[in-house]
């Protein structure tokens, strides 16, 4: 009973680094990096060079590094989230790994997003060609990566529908919410198409929109799953209360 309750223990660590990653994307890439107002991909070459090598230097380099360190913290978040949908899945849980490994990938393609904006602003004295360069590859890495996320969010949403019990770990309401966001991101993939408007790369259809559909899937999905574990554990800890209680009373 200890061992399973320290499980439960590091179930729920396992869901809390995904409100970590979401603090320190929030801290760290959009608040220290600027990156709530990034530079525009039709601002040019040298305008962007300046946004990167004068205006947010310190502030992407320390911004982006706190990112990079998020993307760390959202790996064990996603193997949880794999781990929770199995058990309502059973055995051979395809959609579940499948959740849990587009998660993975997502981290690493933050990770590598990260790395590339904190080399668009590591030499200034780098060419404005090569830096706007770095800069559009770490934007099509980023909002491209739509595909990942919106399979991790049908194949969560696909298993969470198929709980049966009369309190759902997360409610039907959410898992439609969660597969309609995952249609609807599409938005993310306008930047291949556009330098201006709502589908470029710093638009609100292709940058702002889609990170926030995620934060909400992300961070409501796992209080969802917190709440089931604070169920799970409940329902532990009563066989041990009948047991004391039968114990008592033959004593």
């Amino acid at each position: 009973m200890e061992q399973q309750k320290s499980n439960i223990g590091s179930q729920k660590a396992g869901l809390a680094c995904t409100w970590i990653f979401t603090l320190l994307t929030i801290v760290g890439w959009l608040g220290i990096a600027g990156f709530w107002m990034p530079v525009p991909a039709d601002a040019g070459l040298e305008a962007t060079k300046a946004w990167f090598t004068q205006e947010h230097q310190w502030g992407v380099l320390i911004g982006c590094s706190i990112f990079y360190v998020a993307a760390g913290v959202l790996t064990p978040g996603s193997i949880q989230f794999g781990i929770m949908l199995a058990k309502i899945e059973g055995r051979w849980p395809l959609w579940s790994l499948t959740t849990a490994v587009c998660g993975i990938f997502i981290s690493l393609i933050i990770f590598f997003n990260a790395c590339a904006w904190l080399v668009a602003a590591y030499r200034p004295e780098t060419g404005a060609d090569v830096i706007q360069s770095w800069y559009d590859w770490a934007w099509f890495a980023f909002l491209l990566g739509w595909i990942y996320l919106s399979i991790e969010m049908i194949s969560t949403a696909v298993v969470e529908l198929q709980d049966k019990r009369e309190t759902p770990m997360v409610p039907r309401w959410f898992s439609w919410f969660t597969i309609a966001g995952a249609v609807s991101i599409i938005t993310a993939a306008g930047p291949a198409f556009f330098k201006s408007g709502p589908f470029a790369y710093h638009g609100l259809l292709a940058f702002y929109y889609p990170v926030v559909v995620w934060g909400i899937y992300l961070n409501v999905t796992a209080l969802y799953m917190y709440l089931e574990l604070v169920r799970e554990e409940a329902r532990e800890k009563q066989p041990v209360a009948a047991g004391a209680t039968r114990k008592a009373a033959t004593a």
